[in-house]
């Protein structure tokens, strides 16, 4: 093996025993690239989201059509899609990113209801699911089912109809997909009073700002039932595959390094193989999260 690779793979005596990228100063330079890394994918984004942009295809169909499936599975009765409600949740997504805030209440305090009372639905029961920054419908309807508080919302008998709403947009600073979910039932058989909501944790203020993608004539962007978009490179997989090639090289290159210590019995009066472990698992915990879709 040329001499190089082994300074740079392998404990070796012109590495002190430790493979050179290994070292602290190495870990901080990953750190300095992947920062460079992200700006750099971000930029090419922001310049050309044609050719390099977040894939996503989310259908208002197939939202209505998992959702019932999973009512099904659960012995409930399916939701007929209600168009009054989806002008709701068109209404409380454009006003989410009108305000920009993420969260039930807006910071006037206009509940849901509001919404939904506002745009000519007379409910006797009525709730509502978020969603933003997935790119499936199945993997929404996913992320409902497995949070208690909306699988209930998701699954209460008491509903009869349902509506969405899917907008594209920027909300605070970040482009984003929106999923309105709205329920409700009408009818006399039913207490007349707005269900109580559960707290949400309050958000700090923030300057207020309309943000929105802009079709190529002007004018905001917004599709109310279905978010389309295959751009030529989708960024999320480009994120994901640089970060589990680099984390699958340097872990080849601890599990080497750590064997060939074994074989030859070295001791090292330092040794950082946790770190390195620790430092490994928090660039794919960061870039998980950062992957990750959230709901409310």
């Amino acid at each position: 093996m040329p001499e190089i690779l082994l300074h740079l793979l392998t404990p070796h005596h012109t590495n002190n025993h430790r493979a050179r990228v290994l070292h602290l100063d190495a870990l901080l330079f990953y750190v300095m690239a992947f920062a460079v890394f992200h700006v750099g994918i971000q930029w090419l984004h922001r310049s050309h989201p044609d050719i390099l942009g977040f894939a996503t295809d989310i259908r208002l169909d197939q939202l209505l059509a998992d959702t019932n499936t999973k009512r099904t599975a659960a012995g409930l009765g399916t939701l007929k899609l209600n168009d009054t409600l989806s002008a709701a949740a068109a209404e409380k997504a454009k006003d989410m990113f009108a305000k920009n805030y993420w969260a039930h209440f807006s910071p006037d305090s206009k509940t849901p209801w509001d919404f939904i009372t506002g745009a000519g639905y007379r409910y006797a029961i009525a709730g509502e699911n978020l969603a933003k920054n997935f790119s499936t419908s199945q993997a929404v309807v996913d992320a409902w089912m497995a949070s208690p508080t909306h699988r209930d919302n998701l699954l209460k008998p008491q509903y009869r109809d349902i509506g969405f709403a899917i907008v594209n947009g920027t909300l605070n600073g970040e482009e984003t997909t929106l999923v309105v979910q709205m329920f409700g039932t009408t009818g006399s058989d039913l207490a007349q009073e707005a269900p109580k909501p559960i707290a949400v944790p309050a958000i700090a203020a923030e300057a207020p700002q309309t943000a929105v993608i802009e079709s190529p004539g002007g004018g905001a962007l917004l599709s109310f039932a279905s978010s389309i978009w295959r751009p030529l490179v989708d960024v999320s997989a480009v994120t994901r595959t640089v970060t589990f090639l680099f984390v699958g090289f340097l872990l080849g290159v601890l599990a080497v390094d750590f064997w060939l210590v074994r074989q030859r019995r070295l001791v090292r009066l330092t040794g950082h193989t946790l770190g390195h472990l620790v430092f490994l698992g928090s660039i794919l915990l960061v870039t998980e999260i950062m992957a990750r879709g959230s709901i409310l």
